[in-house]
C-alpha cells in the first residue's frame, strides 16, 4: 500500500469564534457522507477545564474509487475554551458554544489499499509498471478529483463557520 500526500494538514484556525458545537460536528459528518466517504472516528475526547471545555476529535474517511484505489481524509478538531452562551436570535433565546477551533485537513490518494501486489518481488514489479504505463492517466485524474473534494470539504467548514454571526450577547 502506497500513500500519496495531496495537501497535508491545511488548517483551520479561530480564535473566540461563536459556534454551535453539535450542529458543526454533525455538518461535517453529513457533508462527508453525502459525498459517499465512511467516517471513522479513531479519537474523541473532552475535558472540562477551568477556561472551559477542551474537544479533541480525530477522523479518519475512506472511499474506495476501484479495487485499487481509495481517497482518505483526515481531520483532526481542537477545540478548547469552549463555553456556553445566550443569545438572542429573531427575539428567541439560543444557546450556543463560544471558544477556539483548529481544524487540520489532510488528504491521502492510496493505491493498493488492499495489499494485493506486495506479496512478492515479481507482483511488486508488476505493480510499478501497472502505476508508471497503464494507471498513469487515472492516477493523475485521481489526484486532480481528490484535491478538489478535499479543498471543498475545508472550504465549507471555512465557510460554515463564519455563517456564525448572531445577535448580541445575553448577560
Amino acid at each position: 500500500m502506497v500513500k500519496y500526500d495531496i495537501f497535508n494538514e491545511v488548517k483551520i484556525d479561530l480564535t473566540g469564534q461563536l459556534f454551535d458545537v453539535k450542529e458543526v460536528y454533525k455538518h461535517a459528518h453529513d457533508w462527508l457522507d453525502w459525498r459517499r466517504f465512511d467516517v471513522v472516528e479513531k479519537k474523541y475526547k473532552e475535558k472540562s477545564k477551568p477556561a472551559g471545555r477542551e474537544i479533541k476529535i480525530e477522523w479518519e474517511c475512506t472511499r474506495d474509487i476501484d479495487e485499487y484505489s481509495r481517497f482518505e481524509i483526515k481531520v483532526k478538531w481542537e477545540m478548547y475554551g469552549i463555553n456556553d452562551v445566550k443569545l438572542k436570535q429573531e427575539g428567541k433565546d439560543i444557546k450556543l458554544q463560544t471558544g477556539n477551533i483548529v481544524m487540520r485537513v489532510t488528504a491521502l490518494l492510496v493505491m493498493d489499499y488492499g495489499a494485493k501486489w506486495e506479496t512478492n518481488r515479481i507482483n511488486k514489479f508488476l505493480q510499478s509498471f501497472f502505476e508508471k504505463y497503464l494507471y498513469a492517466g487515472t492516477f493523475e485524474r485521481l489526484k486532480t478529483e481528490l484535491w478538489k473534494e478535499g479543498w471543498d470539504f475545508y472550504n465549507e467548514m471555512k465557510a460554515y463557520l463564519d455563517l456564525y454571526h448572531f445577535g448580541d450577547y445575553i448577560e
